[in-house]
């Protein structure tokens, strides 16, 4: 499995679920290991005690005959073909559990360990070839020594044997799920704090907030402050680059106007250098406003401008300014539609164009906002004036160039507001309008 691109959870879920596997196997085996030799100790503890009773009833002759002095066939040693045998042997006879119906155990051959006293332990087959487990003493009785084998079945050690590791694979098995699931809790715990950060600055990049709370855990809080001091860098860049923008249309703001005036006056020995002086002018303003989107990137992203309450005081500006020609205007722009876009920009683009509108109208202007199929708000101005024939409207789109010369004003509006709804990922677009004037509508990317 590769976690070059895995999620935290999973690498913290998988290797709690291996380290967790890894130590339950471990436990299993401690455990059962602990277990058998618990049980293998019962078992030896049975057979010792019959060693012992049985050398307590042997007697031997001066002939070296042996004898037992009372019944040593009591339970298990009563049961015929259990595998619960003894037997002794002595240099002239040999003495045997009623078990055994009159067969020979067998006894395998052993090593007493060194330093040790009483019965040693060995493990052969019995009388039916079955596994059996033996307990074996050479004592001496009198002056003869004899030999003392006890036996039990190995399915007396195997069989609690496993029973017992059967109930534990289960119990550890649901210690194991349990272990689990409290690791994914801790994790889901664990990880919440992640999560309402990447939520945080889903919200900075959409425009509802403007930094990431500081309320964070201690282990995530360097992030939280670089992350805030990112957007505070970005911020001061946009400023920067705004005003730049500011100061440069201030600058050519008296030049341009004085080529406008002198061309107006179509003066042919100073209408060819005022041109191309026009169209230096130009290249330097879209190289400039080139270098201001480039600063600007990560503004229009996280900007957030409500479109209804902008509209509204455009539009009250502008009927106090052409109160004389009583335009008539519908408006339908709803109140919940936001635009991610700066609100300077915003209200620069739709002033250029409701002013347009207003000063062309006749009578009727029309104003219309709707959220697209697509991730964008359009924006659509009309008005009942003399409007645009088809070839005009690539004109009307270039700076500086004007269709009416005696109406005030440079040119400039309808590319300026092109050069905005572009620089925030929108369009511009004119076309003609039921009313019978110009339609204009202006596309910018929602606020979500």
């Amino acid at each position: 499995m590769k976690f070059g691109h895995a999620s935290l959870s999973r690498r913290l879920l998988v290797g709690a679920a291996v380290l967790i596997s890894l130590a339950l196997v471990v436990a299993a085996i401690v455990i059962g290991f602990v277990l058998h030799r618990f049980v293998q100790a019962q078992i030896d503890q049975r057979l010792d005690t019959q060693v012992v009773f049985l050398s307590s009833m042997l007697t031997a002759g001066d002939d070296g005959v042996i004898a037992l002095t009372g019944n040593a066939d009591g339970p298990p040693f009563d049961r015929p073909a259990r595998g619960w045998f003894w037997e002794v042997v002595g240099p002239r006879n040999i003495l045997r559990s009623r078990s055994l119906e009159g067969a020979s155990i067998n006894a395998p051959e052993f090593r007493r360990p060194a330093k040790k006293k009483g019965p040693s332990p060995a493990d052969g087959a019995g009388p039916g070839n079955e596994a059996l487990h033996f307990r074996i003493q050479q004592a001496t009785i009198g002056h003869t020594p004899v030999t003392i084998v006890t036996s039990a079945p190995r399915s007396a050690v195997n069989g609690p044997l496993r029973e017992a590791m059967t109930t534990l694979a289960i119990s550890l098995g649901v210690l194991g799920l349990a272990l689990v699931l409290a690791i994914v809790l801790q994790v889901r715990l664990g990880l919440r704090p992640l999560e309402r950060l990447r939520q945080a600055v889903a919200d900075v990049r959409s425009g509802r907030s403007k930094t990431v709370p500081a309320e964070q855990p201690l282990e995530i809080l360097p992030l939280v402050s670089e992350l805030n001091g990112l957007l505070e860098q970005n911020a001061a860049n946009l400023e920067r680059a705004r005003r730049h923008v500011a100061n440069l249309a201030h600058g050519l703001k008296t030049p341009l106007a004085t080529l406008a005036l002198a061309l107006s006056e179509r003066r042919r020995d100073t209408a060819s250098d005022l041109h191309s002086l026009v169209i230096l002018m130009e290249r330097r303003i879209r190289h400039h406003l080139g270098r201001a989107r480039a600063a600007a990137l990560s503004g229009p992203m996280r900007a957030q401008t409500p479109i209804a309450p902008r509209i509204d005081d455009v539009v009250d500006a502008l009927g106090k300014i052409y109160a004389d020609k009583r335009i008539v205007l519908a408006q339908e722009v709803p109140r919940d539609l936001a635009v991610a876009c700066e609100q300077q920009d915003f209200d620069e683009m739709v002033g250029n164009l409701l002013e347009n509108a207003f000063r062309w109208a006749r009578g009727r202007t029309q104003v219309q906002a709707h959220r697209d199929d697509g991730p964008s708000v359009a924006i659509v101005i009309e008005d009942d004036g003399p409007g645009l024939r088809p070839d005009q409207i690539p004109h009307v789109l270039r700076p500086g160039e004007r269709l009416d010369e005696s109406a005030p004003g440079f040119g400039f509006g309808l590319p300026i507001t092109r050069e905005l709804a572009e620089l925030h990922g929108g369009e511009l677009k004119l076309d003609a309008s039921p009313l019978g004037g110009l339609r204009v509508t202006l596309r910018l990317p929602v606020a979500e």
